[in-house]
Parts: C-alpha cells; sequence; structure tokens
C-alpha cells in the first residue's frame, strides 16, 4: 500500500509539472498563429520563406500542445489506476481486520456457551427441588429451563452463520459490520433568570409563557426582563443590594409600641367604631403602620 501511495503522489507531481508546461504550450500556440496571421494581413505575400517560417512555428506549437495532452490523458488513466488499487488495498485491509474481530467474538461466544448452560442446568435443578413447595423457585425453575431450551436451539443455528460470516467477509460478499455510533446530545441552555425581592405582589409569566404569582415580601425567581421591568416600576428590588439591607429598615422603621408582627395587613385593619376609645387608638395604629409600610417601600425602592 505504501508503493501505491508513492505512486500516486509521483504521479501527482508530473501532473502538476506536465500542466504548468501545457500554459507554457498554448501560450507559445496563440503567439504563432497570431505572427502567421498578422504576416498574411499585412506582410510581404511573395516571401515564402517567411510564410513557410512561421507555418512550421504553427505546426510545431500545436504538435507539442497535442503531445502533452496525450501524455496527461495517459497519466490521468495511470493515477486513476493506482487510485483504485490503493481503495482496493484499503478494502481488503479493513476486511480483514473486521474478519479478524469477528473470528475472535465467535470464538469468546462459543467459549462461553457451554458454562452458561451448564451453570444455568445447575440452578435450575437445584430450583426443581424445592419448586414443590415453594411457587416463586418452582416458577423461576421452569423459566430457566425454557430458556436454555430455546438458546441451545438458536445457538445451533447461530453459530453456524456466525462461523462463516468471517470467510464471506474477506472476500467481499458481506459487508463490514459497522458499530453504533452514539451521537451526543445537546442539551440546551436554560435561560438566563434573575432573583428579585417583592416589595409588592405581582403576577408574571415565565419562559414557557405560563402564568406565575409572586407573593409581597418574597423573593421570585423570573427572567431578566420581567424582574427589570418590575424593578423600574418600584415593584421590586434586587436580592444582590436590597435584601441584605430589610432586616435593618424593618427594625428601625417598626416601634414595638406601634406595631409588635411584621403582618401589615392585620396591623392596619379597619375600626369596628370611630367613637371608641378602643377603636382612636386602633385608627393611630393603622395610621403608623402605614406610614411605616410607605416608608419602607420608598427606602428599597430608592
Amino acid at each position: 500500500m505504501q508503493q501505491l501511495e508513492t505512486t500516486i503522489a509521483s504521479l501527482t507531481n508530473r501532473g502538476e509539472q506536465l500542466a504548468a508546461k501545457r500554459v507554457t504550450a498554448h501560450d507559445a500556440l496563440d503567439k504563432a498563429i497570431k505572427y502567421r496571421q498578422q504576416t498574411l494581413l499585412s506582410g510581404d505575400l511573395d516571401d515564402q520563406r517567411t510564410l513557410d517560417k512561421l507555418q512550421g512555428a504553427v505546426d510545431t506549437a500545436a504538435s507539442t500542445l497535442a503531445g502533452i495532452d496525450d501524455v496527461l490523458a495517459v497519466l490521468a488513466q495511470q493515477k486513476a489506476e493506482a487510485e483504485h488499487q490503493l481503495a482496493a488495498e484499503r478494502q481488503r485491509i479493513e476486511r480483514a481486520a473486521a474478519a479478524d474481530k469477528l473470528d475472535k467474538q465467535v470464538v469468546s461466544i462459543e467459549a462461553a456457551l457451554p458454562g452458561y448452560l451448564e451453570q444455568s442446568r445447575a440452578l435450575a435443578d437445584a430450583l426443581s427441588k424445592i419448586g414443590d413447595w415453594h411457587f416463586e423457585s418452582g416458577q423461576m425453575a421452569g423459566f430457566l429451563q425454557n430458556t436454555m431450551g430455546q438458546i441451545e436451539i438458536a445457538a445451533n443455528f447461530a453459530l453456524a452463520e456466525l462461523k462463516a460470516l468471517p470467510e464471506a467477509i474477506r472476500q467481499g460478499r458481506q459487508a463490514i459490520p459497522r458499530e453504533l455510533a452514539l451521537k451526543p446530545v445537546a442539551v440546551p441552555e436554560p435561560p438566563p433568570t434573575m432573583t428579585i425581592f417583592m416589595l409588592r405582589s405581582a403576577n408574571y409569566r415565565d419562559h414557557d409563557g405560563r402564568k406565575r404569582f409572586a407573593g409581597q415580601w418574597e423573593d421570585a425567581t423570573m427572567p431578566v426582563p420581567t424582574a427589570a421591568a418590575l424593578s423600574s416600576a418600584a415593584h421590586a428590588v434586587p436580592t444582590s443590594i436590597q435584601k441584605r439591607q430589610m432586616s435593618s429598615i424593618l427594625t428601625r422603621s417598626m416601634s414595638p409600641r406601634t406595631c409588635r408582627t411584621p403582618n401589615l395587613i392585620r396591623c392596619c385593619a379597619q375600626p369596628t367604631s370611630p367613637r371608641s376609645t378602643v377603636a382612636r387608638k386602633r385608627a393611630r395604629s393603622r395610621s403608623r403602620c402605614r406610614g411605616h409600610e410607605n416608608s419602607i417601600t420608598a427606602r428599597l425602592a430608592a
């Protein structure tokens, strides 16, 4: 095979050289034809010596070009034959390797089959001894016996066919077995998301278009454009900046006398009777809580 590769490389190199000479010969022929044409158009027609000389130059250039074309045709044929022989040699080597590999696989199967049948038979006999009073053991013994019978029948046909395949592969009567090539599955990258701290409750849509709900005073992970829109509308703040400040703001803003719990909804309930003393105290507490809530929201949104 190495000799064929060397021959093809030599023929390719010689073809390139002849192609360059053909260009030169073609230019010489064009020039000779042009000089002869100019002489016949404007030269002395009685000067037969000059006319014969120009005609000889044309004939010589045409003969040179024709000779190079013939050589190039023969060279192309030789190169095609060499490439065909090289492809056949490579195919022969590939078939021989595939046949040898299959030979080894068939030998391994033929060597492992008797041991498998012997071990299966021993296991089936052991299970059959207790199968008369243990249902599952009897079922397993029957399954093993049935499987062994099917494998023995199939192996008689399969092994005979497998033993004949390597020689068929070497002679080209059987295609070369190809192993299954598993292609990696491209995993799409998840779309970018952003986690924000909600100052107000809001509904939004995720990347799949499904409707989601983000509760007040909770973290919510959503698409980046949606999170940016809520942040610009003062409905949320980025957790990387504002969430760390939430605890200190609540501690400074909410007094124990005003509201003992951060549940602003319960603190801001409507009073039942504005004329009673208890109702007035609740109203004052509600007013203070609302002021604190607005102050917190303004600080977080700033």
